[in-house]
């Protein structure tokens, strides 16, 4: 069974946006930042978009259209929130996963 590159990107986008909130959690629990509650928000906001990255690639295998919905959306959140710091490769990837799922002509 071969994967598409849309899902793989969807993953990968994905899975670094999950390992995005885990560092940002990392550093709100050793209180590396200034703001603790704006930290922590900030943290959950990325898992949550991770996390619909990940459900995005996962659609993507059965609807190419309904999953490259999902991966843009959360990568373009991803930009609007955290491109200052660290989601500039996730979003990148889920961005270009959402776009290469939804032109897909299958």
């Amino acid at each position: 069974m071969s994967i598409k590159v849309e899902t793989a990107l969807g993953f990968v986008g994905g899975s670094l946006g999950v390992i995005t909130s885990l560092v940002i959690f990392y550093d709100t629990m050793f209180a590396l930042s200034d703001s603790l509650l704006a930290m922590v928000f900030f943290g959950l906001v990325s898992l949550v978009v991770g996390l619909v990255g990940i459900a995005g690639g996962n659609i993507a295998r059965t609807d190419m259209k309904k999953g490259g919905k999902l991966m843009l959306v959360s990568g373009i959140i991803g930009f609007g929130l955290f491109f200052w710091m660290w989601w500039i490769i996730p979003g990148a990837l889920l961005t270009v996963g959402g776009v290469l799922a939804i032109w897909d002509e299958n």
